[in-house]
């Protein structure tokens, strides 16, 4: 059996613009057929900079991985919470491992049009719109908590301003 593994830090990292990722490819041949074609691409190698941010996530980056998971999980019961007292017609979706989550939003009545328009005019808030996912995220609005803890808490804040205004 042939296996080829592609690895990036920059989700788990937080490192998206240093633009590095890697195949591990056992078999010499596939290795050497993989470089021709990247050949023709024009795709370089990665910059020293980007080598060595890599190397040093990987190797001694699992404390700071460790603490980053335990921050973004207090963010996550943060939103929930806030969320249960400030916003109860926005129901959470229970995450399945990531910092984005969705936001049930169609008890608010809204459609995708008007949901987006509340979120970015009249909260002043950039989520993602879920039905730019597919038809079944209409009625959905995607977050990203991957950000200081305060700036949530103001995103938040201000989706619950404009929500009381709206009633």
């Amino acid at each position: 059996m042939k296996v080829i593994t592609a690895v990036a830090p920059s989700k788990a990292f937080n490192i998206p613009g240093l633009a590095l990722s890697a195949l591990i490819v056992p078999d010499e041949e596939d290795r050497t057929a993989i470089a021709k074609a990247f050949g023709t691409l024009h795709v370089g190698a990665a910059n020293p900079f980007s080598i060595v941010a890599c190397e040093a996530a990987y190797r001694e980056g699992a404390p700071w991985l460790d603490d980053l998971l335990d921050y973004l999980e207090a963010t996550y019961q943060f939103v929930r919470t806030f969320l249960q007292q400030h916003l109860p017609l926005i129901k959470l979706i229970e995450p399945e491992g990531t910092y984005l989550l969705w936001l049930d939003c169609r008890a608010m009545g809204l459609n995708d049009q008007q949901l987006k328009q509340f979120f970015v005019q009249q909260a002043g808030v950039g989520l993602s719109p879920g039905i730019i996912f597919g038809e079944q995220g209409s009625g959905f609005m995607r977050m990203n908590i991957a950000a200081p803890r305060s700036v949530i808490a103001e995103a938040l804040k201000k989706i619950a301003r404009a929500e009381r205004s709206r009633k």
